[in-house]
């Protein structure tokens, strides 16, 4: 049998960061380990051949998507804090997609529901009739690469496109 840590991801963890919201909050986190280099250009070959329009921009297994948003690329965060992190850091549900703008935060909802991935709006590529255009994402697919991509050009795994959130304050 091995070894189950309790607290993981709790300020007690060895692997854990301090981590907090806008409020204080902590966040639970854990640093994970690389993948051996076999493993990771595995994962890059397979990747190029079902997503070829999707752009490899770093590859590491030590943080996952919510680490790369909310943590600086430092450690990895479940989906599961994705709300209490969303409402304490002061963002706002953006109402309808071609209000999205280049910085907002997409979230991925799989099958059953629930938040699954989150991506950054990195791009978006004006299309004459069509709004908004062409959304590019950057995000982290799980333990594998960080990728540009389309909106929907991920691993179903990951979930679809189903909301847009902002932390821009708009004064008028």
């Amino acid at each position: 049998m091995t070894g189950v840590l309790i607290g993981a991801g709790s300020p007690a963890d060895r692997a854990s960061i301090p981590l907090a919201t806008r409020r204080g909050t902590f966040i639970p986190n854990e640093r994970r380990l690389e993948w051996p280099p076999a493993k990771m250009r595995a994962s890059i070959d397979q990747w190029k051949v079902r997503f070829p329009h999707a752009r490899l921009r770093s590859a590491t297994a030590q943080y996952n998507c919510m680490g790369l948003i909310f943590a600086s690329r430092r450690t990895w965060v479940e989906t599961d804090h994705l709300k209490m992190i969303l409402g304490e850091d002061g963002y706002h549900q953006v109402k309808d997609p071609p209000d999205a703008n280049i910085g907002d935060i997409v979230v991925y909802r799989a099958g059953d529901g629930d938040a699954s991935h989150v991506g950054i709006i990195i791009h978006i590529e004006p299309v004459i009739g069509r709004t908004p255009g062409d959304v590019y994402v950057l995000s982290k697919w799980g333990q594998e690469g960080e990728y540009i991509h389309l909106l929907d050009e991920v691993p179903s795994l990951l979930g679809k496109p189903a909301e847009f959130w902002s932390d821009r304050k708009v004064y008028l």
